[in-house]
């Protein structure tokens, strides 16, 4: 009679270090996380589940399979599409400005633009390649 108490009193502290996890996965998602701020989480939950009176060996966490991501359909490689050609595009309008005869500090300014975008755009594209 005493284990159905136990197990009760199991689940529901295993339901509190899930609930834990998740939340700490909810603080890091979308972040570049350094291994200092890695560790410091593991200390965070390894802390949280000596809290709650259970040994690490004891628990066994839900894997973090069930993350729902977009699915990468036509219409984002559409988009990238897109970005490539504006890539394009603002290439050659910084080519066109660099290689007109006698550049004005003007005719710089407006690539240094042009080519902060290109970087800006390549970065974004770079990170919607790589992501999730």
């Amino acid at each position: 009679m005493s284990k159905k108490p136990t197990s009760d009193s199991l689940s529901r502290k295993m339901e509190l270090i899930n609930k834990k996890v998740r939340e700490i996965n909810e603080r890091r998602r979308g972040m570049r996380v350094t291994r200092i701020e890695d560790e410091l989480d593991r200390q965070e939950l390894r802390n949280y589940v000596r809290l709650m009176g259970l040994e690490q060996e004891d628990i066994s966490l839900e894997p973090a399979s069930d993350e729902v991501f977009a699915p990468r359909g036509s219409v984002f490689y559409l988009t990238l599409a897109v970005e490539a050609l504006i890539e394009l595009v603002l290439l050659y309008i910084s080519l066109s400005y660099l290689l007109a005869p006698g550049p004005t500090s003007l005719d710089y300014l407006i690539v240094a633009v042009l080519l902060g975008m290109f970087c800006y755009l390549g970065y974004v594209m770079y990170a919607s390649l790589r992501g999730r």
